[in-house]
């Protein structure tokens, strides 16, 4: 039952990475395919996407940033502080101990996803405050 369980969740993980396709870079996907399912060469691929996502994060908090006044400043660091407890949280949540591998995939495709769902978030309120 377990084992049934957690072809679930993975499956479903599989499925949000494959639906947030638009959030990632090619070259993300083309080294996922590559690396046909084999643990150690994923986590390489989200851990190298990781990199990309985080800049392209940084990037659009500081765009943000330069558009605001001193207190929305202060509001947005307090809200990107409470966002990143969050993730690490959440997705340390996936990383069971006891799961194996596969929790390690899992929980990095969490950080790997919540970071580029935020670098979206942010550079569309950039966008927005520039119109």
């Amino acid at each position: 039952m377990r084992r049934l369980a957690l072809s679930v969740l993975l499956l479903g993980t599989c499925l949000i990475t494959h639906a947030s396709d638009e959030l990632y870079t090619s070259r993300f996907s083309t080294c996922m395919n590559q690396a046909g399912g084999v643990t150690a060469e994923m986590l390489d691929c989200i851990g190298e996407e990781l990199n990309t996502q985080d800049a392209r994060l940084n990037g659009a908090y500081q765009k943000l940033r330069s558009q605001l006044s001193a207190e929305r400043k202060r509001a947005l660091q307090g809200a990107q502080r409470l966002w990143i407890q969050y993730r690490e949280a959440n997705c340390d949540f996936y990383n069971d101990p006891e799961g194996g591998t596969l929790h390690r995939v899992m929980a990095s495709d969490c950080l790997l996803r919540e970071t580029a769902q935020r670098a979206k978030e942010l550079e569309n309120l950039a966008e927005y405050l520039s119109q």
